[in-house]
């Protein structure tokens, strides 16, 4: 199948400010193995063709009306540029299908239009959406999906893409983390066929140098993404940095890691090695809370052109903290933000309220931490009710749509931080209740 024409696609609607990172790190790897693959964002074209009301729809987080309409849409107002979409997908001998949550509806429409009109067509289905299906289903998937895809991957795509292409999965339908032992080798993407500087988010590109995660938040489903916690290469990471940078006069950067920080050795390297090559890029990332970090490192990161960080706190109940399974407490966090205050770093912090068995008073030790140390905390960037995710150890029965509790703390929050002037993301309020 090696010698067969190979599409890597991601339907609409998905997050469209930058290229897909996944889908560029599979075209790198198969490349690397001699397999051609070609990329097309559809997800990007759907969006750059969209008026302005419905590229703000599109950024809208959770959007069920868009999730379940967008494909009528763009048949409905864009019918020759889809139409011509429809036919380059066939034209094809493989199609492969980014996952997520928000574009799943739509891309077992399209695979299902694309197999009615030609019967030979392999689907490969991957992504974070086929990972959520396989735990929400104990590993069974439903019959829809089953009877739609040709081949299903859990977790990494890299290996189990290229059995599958080159024919050493006949026997099976489904991968099931089939990881990479390490990412020292692995080739980071160039994106061929994108033109990246077309993306609302210009000049900036995504990066990853790490996957997996060393934490176990008992709520976090990105943790059920990889089996094991992996690091790239500093040396790669700086060439990948120099490539975007001589090419294709990027920027910013935007580390897609769970956790920037879960290595501290390494991310010293890595901002060491930054400001020797470069002085200094422009780059964001999430990072968590962590006592054993010195401000050494933070002030090295400030040095080497970090503007922002997102930071997980969730809660400033101690008790709610344990719970969770964070691995820190409020005093450890409070010290770690004065750290990165001190140390100049802007920073984010994310809450969650309603968690199972939140109290009163654990929501207000929460709200209180907040106002008391509006001077040191940058920004709230996001606020949600608790969400349960399939897969989790986190208790179903206390999600946000069955728990009217965690909406109404979530709309006190949001009234006391405006209250006290506290800086936060507007688009990032409930970012994750559908709509």
């Amino acid at each position: 199948m090696a010698s067969k024409k190979i599409l890597l696609t991601v339907m609409p609607p998905t997050w469209p400010n930058t290229p897909p990172i996944g889908l560029g790190y599979l075209q790198s790897f198969l490349e690397q193995k001699g397999i051609d693959a070609d990329l097309t964002d559809f997800n990007h074209r759907c969006f750059t063709l969209s008026d302005d009301q419905l590229q703000k729809d599109w950024r809208v987080s959770c959007n069920t009306f868009l999730e379940e309409n967008v494909l009528s849409l763009m048949r409905q107002n864009y019918y020759e540029k889809f139409h011509d979409a429809i036919e380059k997908m066939l034209s094809y001998d493989v199609v492969g299908f980014s996952c997520f949550k928000s574009n799943f509806y739509t891309t077992l429409s399209m695979a299902v239009l694309l197999k009615s009109k030609k019967k030979t067509l392999k689907i490969v289905f991957g992504g974070p959406e086929v990972s959520r299906q396989f735990f929400k289903t104990d590993g069974g998937f439903n019959n829809v999906i089953l009877q739609t895809a040709d081949f299903l991957i859990v977790g990494e795509g890299e290996i189990p893409l290229y059995q599958y292409l080159t024919g050493r999965t006949a026997h099976r339908k489904i991968a099931i983390f089939e990881q990479l032992q390490d990412l020292t080798d692995l080739s980071f993407p160039r994106y061929t066929g994108i033109d990246l500087n077309a993306y609302p988010r210009k000049h900036t590109i995504p990066l990853q140098f790490s996957r997996g995660c060393i934490r176990r938040c008992n709520f976090c489903s990105e943790r059920l993404l990889y089996k094991n916690f992996r690091t790239r290469s500093v040396s790669s990471i700086i060439e990948e940095i120099r490539y975007h940078k001589t090419n294709n006069g990027t920027q910013c950067f935007v580390f897609y890691d769970s956790l920037i920080n879960a290595d501290l050795k390494k991310l010293d390297a890595l901002c060491g090695s930054i400001i020797d090559h470069f002085g200094a890029v422009r780059w964001e990332a999430q990072i968590a809370i962590r006592k054993d970090m010195d401000k050494g490192l933070m002030k090295k990161m400030k040095q080497s052109g970090c503007y922002s960080l997102f930071v997980g706190l969730e809660s400033a109940s101690n008790t709610i903290l344990t719970k969770m399974n964070k691995g820190f407490t409020t005093d450890d966090a409070l010290k770690f933000f004065n750290a990165l205050h001190q140390a100049n770093l802007f920073f984010g912090v994310s809450i969650m309220v309603g968690y199972p068995a939140e109290t009163d008073e654990d929501f207000q030790n929460t709200l209180d931490f907040i106002v008391l140390h509006k001077d040191i905390i940058p920004q709230v960037a996001q606020i949600n009710p608790f969400t349960y995710y399939d897969g989790t150890s986190a208790d179903e029965t206390a999600d946000y749509r069955v728990n009217p509790i965690a909406l109404k703390r979530m709309e006190i929050l949001v009234r006391e931080i405006k209250k006290h002037k506290i800086k936060h993301t507007n688009a990032f309020i409930g970012n994750l209740i559908e709509k």
